[in-house]
């Protein structure tokens, strides 16, 4: 219960933020929101590592449901001479869209993430 308080408050800071609210003047942190979204959030869809394999920018992408929102938590490939890949959060996306960007028959999974995702990296520090 705890938890879920916590990610509740923490998502509707970033909402708060988001909406250019001068309520709160600090944005949740992208890790914590992250965190907080793997932890408490049902886990909604993702595309199959298999299906990245090819992929030359993504390497990971998975959708979380919290009170019929969408997050989509992306990990892009590393670049050459980076060490770690690197993971961001993506906020308000509709299942139409996910699903526009998951099955869609045009184009690869990059060139349909960002038409489809890439427009709503969440507003986090």
């Amino acid at each position: 219960m705890q938890k879920k308080l916590w990610l509740l408050a923490t998502i509707w800071l970033f909402i708060a933020g988001s909406a250019g609210s001068t309520l709160f003047a600090q944005r949740a942190s992208c890790t914590s929101l992250m965190n907080a979204v793997k932890e408490e959030a049902d886990f909604y869809d993702e595309v199959s590592v298999f299906s990245l394999l090819y992929s030359e920018f993504l390497e990971e992408v998975k959708a979380y449901e919290y009170e019929d929102e969408l997050f989509v938590i992306a990990k892009f490939k590393r670049e050459p001479g980076q060490i770690f890949s690197k993971s961001y959060i993506f906020c308000g996306i509709s299942k139409n869209r996910w699903n526009s960007f998951k099955n869609g028959w045009t184009g690869t999974y990059g060139e349909r993430f960002h038409q489809y995702i890439i427009d709503y990296v969440c507003d986090c520090y």
